[in-house]
């Protein structure tokens, strides 16, 4: 099967399936899981590239729940605040993806940092978690200014972006968790670190 064959089942499988679900509560667990499915098979199959893509996309965006839900910022409270409020949620997401697109347009310069292997290079799919996590932070940027128009503006008319904005994250993420699952799939076909640079 061609590899953009395998792309698109992925992606649609992964699109069918998080719609589907469309809760916060199951959807960013699981999505956490499917990366660290990613740093676990890319470990056993000694594949580097897929190891370190799945290990940093895990742990920058497992910040988010990490300070959310442990109450290191308090979104519940001012409650009667909805600017402070939206802008603490919209503005942490923002720079948790920012930081996401950063750390992914120079990982193989910051994989080489952190192991020495010879096998770290640029694959075709670091071409697409940056530009993926560069929409996340565009759709952040958008519901941070909804968010300041509705609560400072009194434009209670803009809320697109607020009423989609699971399912506009979880496109994003079902894509990434599609391109991670055909370096998987690619990695099981043709071996380690020669599958990662398979086009």
């Amino acid at each position: 099967m061609k590899l953009s064959n395998l792309i698109l089942i992925s992606i649609a499988a992964m699109a069918i399936f998080y719609i589907q679900l469309w809760n916060p509560t199951i959807v960013t667990p699981l999505y956490l899981i499917l990366l660290g499915a990613g740093i676990v098979y890319g470990h056993y199959k000694k594949d580097i590239n897929m190891t370190h893509i799945s290990s940093f996309i895990f742990i920058l965006t497992a910040l988010s729940p990490v300070i959310f839900e442990t109450g290191l910022i308090d979104y519940m409270t001012p409650a009667e605040n909805k600017l402070l409020q939206g802008t603490m949620i919209y503005g942490i997401q923002l720079l948790i993806s920012l930081a996401i697109v950063i750390v992914l347009i120079f990982r193989v310069q910051l994989s080489r940092k952190l192991s020495n292997s010879p096998n770290i290079q640029l694959t075709h799919f670091d071409g697409v978690f940056h530009w993926l996590y560069m929409y996340t932070s565009f759709i952040y940027l958008l519901a941070l200014l909804e968010n300041i128009a509705w609560s400072y503006f009194e434009m209670k008319s803009w809320t697109f972006i607020y009423d989609n904005f699971e399912g506009l994250i979880y496109i994003a993420w079902a894509l990434c968790c599609g391109a991670l699952l055909t370096m998987m799939i690619l990695s099981a076909r043709e071996g380690g670190t020669q599958a990662s640079r398979a086009s």
